[in-house]
C-alpha cells in the first residue's frame, strides 16, 4: 500500500482538484484507491459529488470517544475501485492531535485497519496550513505530490514545504512529483513561472507536464464529476500525471 499526501502550504493551488483526479485516474487503471479528505473545506468530497448528508461517519469518528467507529464504518464507495474517507470537525481533530505525544505514530494507529482492506494507494488531500494534522500526515505517508499554481506567489512559496519537512526532520526526497497547475499558456507570466519551475527542478525528475487552466475543470467539480467523466482534454493531461505516479 503506497501512501501519498497532496499538500502545499499555500492555499488555492488546486490540491483537492489534483487529489480527486489522480485518485480516480489510478482507480480507472484498476488500482484500489482510498482518498482521505483532510482539508477542512471538504472539497475532495464535494468534487466527487458528496455532501455531508451522504455520510454518517467520518475521520473524526475514529477519534471520537462518544461514537468510536471502525475504519470500515467511516469509508464510503465513491466510484468503482475508489473509496472515500470524508472528514468533519477538522479543528477538533487538530486539537485532539495537539494532545498526542507521538504525532509521528498516530495515523499508523488510527489507520491500521487499512492494511487488511488491500488498497494499492491511499491519497490524502491536506489543508494548506502547518497543522498537527498535516504533521501527522507527513510522518505517515511515503511520498508527497506538490501542486504549484503557475503564478509568482505560489512559485515563490515552494521553499516553504522544504522548510516544513526539515522542521519535522523528514527527507525532502519524499516530494516525488511536482505538478504545475492552472497553467495559462496565453500569458507571459505563466510561461516565465513555468520556466522557473523547470530550472528549479532541473537536477531532478519530479516535475510533471503542466495542467492547463480550463473552465471545464471548475465545472466538473461543481457537478461532482471528475475530468475523466467530463472533459477529455483535462483527462488526458491528468492521465500523464497518473502515469508518472505509477512509474
Amino acid at each position: 500500500m503506497k501512501k501519498i499526501a497532496v499538500i502545499n502550504n499555500k492555499g488555492g493551488v488546486g490540491k483537492s482538484t489534483v487529489s480527486v483526479q489522480i485518485a480516480h485516474g489510478l482507480a480507472l487503471k484498476g488500482f484500489k484507491i482510498l482518498l482521505i479528505d483532510l482539508d477542512g473545506q471538504n472539497d475532495s468530497s464535494m468534487f466527487l459529488g458528496f455532501t455531508q448528508d451522504d455520510y454518517k461517519n467520518t475521520f473524526f469518528d475514529l477519534i471520537n470517544n462518544r461514537n468510536c467507529c471502525t475504519i470500515e464504518e467511516c469509508i464510503i464507495s465513491a466510484r468503482e475501485n475508489l473509496d472515500l474517507l470524508p472528514s468533519m470537525h477538522i479543528e477538533q481533530i487538530n486539537s485532539q492531535f495537539h494532545r498526542i505525544s507521538r504525532i509521528d505514530l498516530v495515523l499508523n494507529e488510527l489507520l491500521a485497519g487499512l492494511e487488511s482492506l488491500r488498497y494499492d494507494y491511499v491519497i490524502i488531500d491536506c489543508g494548506p496550513q502547518r497543522t498537527k494534522i498535516n504533521d501527522a500526515v507527513l510522518c505517515y505517508v511515503d511520498n508527497i505530490v506538490l501542486p504549484v499554481q503557475v503564478e509568482a506567489a505560489s512559485v515563490r512559496a515552494i521553499g516553504n514545504i522544504y522548510e516544513y519537512l526539515a522542521d519535522l526532520r523528514l527527507d525532502p526526497d519524499m516530494i516525488s512529483l511536482v505538478i504545475p497547475n492552472m497553467f495559462d499558456q496565453r500569458t507571459n507570466d505563466s510561461k516565465e513561472n513555468l520556466e522557473f519551475l523547470k530550472e528549479f527542478f532541473s537536477n531532478s525528475n519530479i516535475l510533471s507536464e503542466p495542467i492547463h487552466r480550463r473552465i471545464k475543470l471548475t465545472e466538473a467539480g461543481k457537478l461532482g464529476k471528475t475530468v475523466f467523466e467530463f472533459d477529455n482534454v483535462a483527462a488526458n493531461q491528468f492521465s500523464l500525471v497518473v502515469e508518472r505516479l505509477i512509474g
